[in-house]
């Protein structure tokens, strides 16, 4: 333990005790901080007593220096791994504050453990690198290279760099050509445990030679790959807990991407951000052939500038997931650049419910396997598509334990009309709905037991839709109604379509009106629909 390092830095602390040892002239002159000026009894003085002079026996030292070193190496550290400081302004900053601090910062090898290097900064730290790496001594090394300079710099950047692969940590590759990957044919890193791999240039996509690492990477537990191929890609991908899937590239065909993905008992999260329409080219899986078995899979996420399209679901379903928590489709990149905004959003717990944003609902629905439907228990929607009516009535079979189900900014009318019920006249003949001409088979939903329906601020209520479009549920579990932003004409509707058929709603306790606009209080007289239903009107703010 270095002891005689003292920190001289000024502190309000050491100013307040230390006010009156120095007369007024003294300055910054006597805050030398690596060679002890003879200028007295200073703080660095062999000789002097730091209770001489003080109140109370304080002493005139930071509470700083009387940390050990190793603990303030360790705060030292905290600080250089913090992805919000800079891990070169950082280590400046200390070399420059006190001899104590410049002893620490050159004896902490976890301190030159990261290097960022760039076209900006690389003829700057070049010569400076085998230094740094000295210092590094045995700590793993995190490399992140963009490597937008000249084949001759990084051949010199490689000759430095390769020796030391065996305690790679995190490797970060960004390049518009293959000149980088020449030079990691077999190369051996036992720690390494994240790739990332991205390429930009006019060819969109890059091929790895078969050999780069040689599948020499034990520990590699994390991989993205941005426009390169993964049909040559090397690497143990089913010992992986992360993979990450970016841009453009060649996908191998299905039989060998089940070779390298199905039945991989540590791989635990997925990300794409692809094109499917090429990636299902690739893959080419033929109809009838089983999805690709991920058993640990917690967490799939789906980057999409298409929004949710068959070829989307498709992808999705090439891979079986029984143990999925999470599963999530956005709109954008994920990468900060833009506002991702959610299409779907699943996830099993605390209990299984699924979001669907602004996309057909039949489609999001088949991103789930049956399993996965059948224990859905909330299902919320917003401004979602009601479109095919027969896959709608086939999937809510389906969903066996739905219990509640919100529509938000819920436009009946036009909900009809995608249905093709106002075209096909099934159950519109005529403005009067007590006059019911035949419905068609109905969306049974047996096991759900609250609805709650939002309508569309703008909805121009429009004959009887509202209550039209409850009437194409069979709900024989409902005992919760809430309907939102709704006028007087289609709460009138409403309940006079429940009361005639109030035998359809046996379980029925609670219908609530709010945000009633066009009337208040004094419609809560209002008759329920059956004499075990009660009827709450909650005016609106």
């Amino acid at each position: 333990m270095m002891k005689d390092f003292i920190s001289p830095a000024t502190t309000p602390f050491s100013l307040s005790q230390l006010e009156g040892l120095y007369p007024p002239s003294a300055s910054s002159k006597y805050h030398d901080y690596f060679v002890p000026k003879a200028h007295g009894k200073t703080l660095l003085s062999r000789d002097y007593h730091a209770e001489d002079g003080l109140p109370n026996g304080a002493s005139p030292f930071a509470p700083i220096d009387v940390l050990p070193n190793e603990i303030l190496a360790h705060v030292v550290e905290l600080a250089y791994f913090s992805e919000d400081l800079p891990y070169d302004e950082l280590r400046s900053a200390l070399v420059q504050t006190s001899s104590r601090f410049r002893e620490i910062t050159l004896t902490t090898p976890s301190l030159w453990s990261k290097y960022h290097l760039t076209l900006g900064n690389i003829d700057e730290y070049l010569d400076h690198l085998p230094k740094y790496l000295q210092l590094s001594k045995g700590y793993p090394l995190d490399l992140h290279f963009s490597c937008f300079w000249s084949p001759s710099l990084t051949q010199r950047l490689m000759d430095l760099f390769l020796p030391h692969s065996r305690r790679w940590r995190h490797l970060s590759i960004t390049t518009p050509n293959a000149d980088v990957f020449s030079y990691m044919v077999d190369v051996p890193a036992p720690i390494l445990t994240t790739i990332s791999l991205s390429h930009f240039s006019s060819q969109r996509r890059l091929g790895l030679d078969y050999h780069v690492f040689g599948g020499h990477l034990p520990s590699l537990s994390h991989l993205l790959l941005r426009n390169v191929s993964l049909d040559k890609v090397n690497i143990p991908l089913r010992n992986l807990t992360k993979l990450e899937v970016r841009g453009y590239g060649t996908w191998p065909g299905f039989h060998a991407l089940e070779e390298l993905l199905s039945g991989s008992e540590t791989l635990e999260e997925m990300v794409f951000h692809v094109k499917p329409g090429l990636v299902l080219r690739d893959v080419s899986r033929e109809p009838g052939q089983p999805p690709i078995q991920l058993p640990a899979l917690r967490r799939l996420t789906v980057f999409t500038s298409e929004w949710l399209t068959g070829d989307v679901v498709e992808l999705i379903r090439a891979f079986e997931f029984p143990n999925l928590h999470s599963l999530v489709v956005e709109e954008g990149s994920g990468l900060g650049f833009t506002d991702s905004k959610d299409i779907l959003r699943y996830t099993s717990s605390p209990i299984p419910s699924m979001t669907v944003s602004y996309a057909a609902i039949s489609t999001a629905l088949r991103c789930l396997p049956p399993h996965q439907l059948e224990s859905l228990n909330t299902l919320e929607l917003l401004r979602a598509t009601w479109t095919n009516y027969s896959s709608l009535r086939h999937i809510f079979r389906s969903m066996e334990s739905l219990q509640k189900l919100v529509v938000s900014e819920f436009n009946p009318h036009t909900a009809l009309a995608d249905l093709d019920i106002l075209r096909d006249s099934v159950i519109l003949e005529g403005d009067d709905v007590e006059s019911e001409p035949a419905l068609p088979p109905l969306i049974s939903s047996p096991s759900l037991r609250t609805l709650n329906i939002d309508l569309i601020q703008d909805h121009i209520p429009s004959t009887a839709d509202l209550a039209r479009f409850i009437r194409l549920f069979s709900l024989r579990s409902l005992s919760s109604l809430t309907l939102r932003r709704l006028s007087k004409e289609d709460w009138d509707n409403v309940l006079s379509s429940l009361a005639t058929h109030v035998d359809d709603y046996p379980l029925l306790k609670l219908l609530t009106a709010a945000d009633m606009h066009e009337f208040g209080q004094d419609s809560v007289a209002e008759v329920a629909p059956g004499s075990n239903t009660q009827c709450v009107l909650l005016s609106s703010a």
